[in-house]
């Protein structure tokens, strides 16, 4: 009996030994290791492809920002005098200036930040638009662009002096804005100290390229919530002056101010295409108004045909 009894419990003990055996080395624990394998190999693929687009994007953004700099470098190449440009991609905000820092007269460019001013002003305010501004010839009166100069009035509200100033580049106009800021010399230091962190020339205001694309990236990028900017920037695109950055081409599509004094002739704007960009052209020299508009329907034909459409983040 005694025996018997042993073998019985040996039976038992190999069977189950031959079952834990075999379901350890089981299909099912060897499925699951290749199901994790396959997993982490599915990730790793879809991971390398993202970087891998990431990188292309970025190599076809890099390549467009070079057919830019290039087009601008040629362009002040080929300028019979000094030039500063600038140009600013709305999309990821890159910039690219040649000669940027160059200063030059500011001629009625300087309108634009003035017109932003005076808005800042209201908003805050201080300045109210149905406020008379009273005409006083010796400080306000001045030749040159405008309406006001053939029909001279006692007094014109703050609205209207805003929009001839833009509109018609008003020359009395904006001397009469400057009166509103407290005259010239206090309005032209605030309003350097505000866009510019820097004390103006007062005898000869200057600008540079770069100086007025970052004025208008603020207008474009606060007219979305500030109504007072987004009329500014309707102004630049109603003005009478159909020229310069103003061509067959951009008609319609284009906000912008030109500016000129003697030789030094200029023009700012910011244009709609599908990726918004900015341009800011400073010359002084020869033919400086066929040189803007052909640089002009150049960056926007590059802007249009080019611009890489997986564009992600600026390089």
């Amino acid at each position: 009996m005694k025996k018997r009894r042993l073998s019985l419990y040996s039976a038992i003990f190999l069977i189950c030994f031959f079952l834990i055996i075999s379901f350890f080395f089981s299909s099912h624990t060897v499925d699951y290791a290749k199901e994790a394998n396959t997993k982490n190999s599915s990730t790793i693929s879809s991971d390398s492809a993202t970087t891998e687009s990431q990188t292309e994007s970025e190599e076809n953004l890099a390549a467009f920002y070079k057919k830019v700099e290039v087009a601008l470098t040629q362009a002040k190449t080929s300028f019979k005098g000094d030039v500063g440009l600038t140009y600013i991609d709305l999309t990821t905000g890159k910039e690219i200036s040649i000669n940027g820092d160059k200063d030059f007269y500011t001629a009625s460019t300087i309108k634009v930040p003035l017109a932003m001013f005076i808005a800042d002003k209201v908003n805050s305010g201080s300045l109210k638009w149905d406020m008379q501004i009273p005409y006083n010839e010796e400080e306000d009166y001045e030749e040159g662009t405008g309406l006001l100069i053939y029909d001279i009035q006692p007094s014109y509200s703050l609205k209207t002096l805003q929009e001839y100033n833009i509109v018609y580049s008003d020359n009395i106009a904006k001397n009469m804005l400057y009166d509103a800021l407290g005259g010239d010399k206090k309005a032209r230091t605030d309003l350097y100290a505000r866009f510019f962190k820097k004390t103006p020339n007062l005898e000869s205001t200057q600008i540079t390229s770069k100086e007025a694309a970052t004025v208008l990236e603020e207008l474009y990028k606060k007219k979305a919530t500030d109504k007072e900017y987004l009329t500014i920037y309707d102004y630049m695109k109603r003005t009478v002056f159909h020229e310069r950055m103003d061509t067959p081409t951009t008609s319609g599509k284009v906000a912008h101010k030109i500016g000129s004094y003697n030789d030094f002739i200029h023009d700012i704007g910011i244009f709609e295409t599908e990726y918004p960009f900015i341009l800011t052209v400073y010359t002084k020299g020869e033919n400086g108004i066929p040189f803007i508009s052909q640089l002009t329907d150049q960056i926007w034909t590059i802007q249009s045909k080019d611009y890489p459409k997986e564009n992600t983040k600026n390089p």
